[in-house]
């Protein structure tokens, strides 16, 4: 049986989060604090990391080929990337 991750919201705090988020976004204006996770039943390879600094004119599409690439996806594999419960454009 596999073990059961929490959530990065399980584990900390909103405060916690604004809090991280301003001192990075302080220390890196140019780039947005970005976390990432697997769904639990996505069939996706684990990945290494979760939090990513992204460069403000990244576009979405772009974040997401880095993604598969850092996920060694085969290219008839698809990434979806949800913020908010929400699918953004990938040009944005």
């Amino acid at each position: 049986m596999g073990t059961v991750v929490k959530s990065f919201k399980d584990q900390f705090s909103a405060d916690e989060r604004l809090k991280e988020s301003r001192n990075i976004t302080a220390k890196y204006p140019d780039r947005v604090p970005v976390i990432i996770e697997k769904y639990s039943n996505a069939d996706l390879p684990d990945m290494d990391k979760n939090k990513y600094l992204v460069p403000r004119d990244m576009t979405v599409g772009h974040f997401i080929h880095m993604l598969s690439n850092r996920l060694h996806l085969d290219s008839s594999k698809s990434l979806f990337v949800f913020v908010h419960n929400t699918l953004p454009q990938t040009g944005t």
